[in-house]
């Protein structure tokens, strides 16, 4: 959620400058702080939540999955800015917010599924975690 925050924050802001220095260069920074340091926590987690006769093959279709983003992520933006250049868009700098308010949305949408979706795995073993896999949930994913 601090990705998604920080990137709207970034586009919002994007001509505020505090002394020298550009709070629009600041939040990106911080954006790709939280955005960057989200991987080092999403790969563990999506191998640890895969029953284990499914590990391999979740894990592929989470990452290939996620590659949807390589598509959505730049067609969204150039329909949003209004350029015909779909693969590369040019962004101007009314463009600017509008484009970092979408892609904040992702971000956003992403951390949502997390704390809907999610389950805690600290403290449990691989194979405890597979064994409250296989029992059906009664409350729905969340009570697993």
């Amino acid at each position: 959620m601090g990705g998604a925050l920080t990137m709207a924050l970034a586009g919002y802001w994007h001509d505020v400058y505090i002394g020298a220095v550009s709070v629009f260069f600041l939040l990106i920074m911080a954006q790709r702080f939280f955005g960057d340091a989200s991987y080092a926590i999403i790969g563990p987690y999506i191998a640890e939540v895969w029953p284990n006769r499914l590990r391999a093959s979740g894990m592929g279709f989470s990452y290939g999955i996620s590659n949807l983003g390589k598509i959505i992520g730049p067609l969204g933006v150039a329909l949003i800015v209004g350029s015909s250049n779909y693969v590369s868009p040019k962004i101007t700098l009314e463009a600017l917010f509008p484009a970092l308010l979408f892609l904040a949305f992702w971000y956003g949408q992403t951390g949502l599924m997390f704390i809907i979706l999610g389950f805690e795995t600290k403290g449990r073993s691989i194979e405890e975690i597979d064994r409250s896999l296989k029992t059906p949930a009664v409350g729905g994913l969340a009570s697993v």
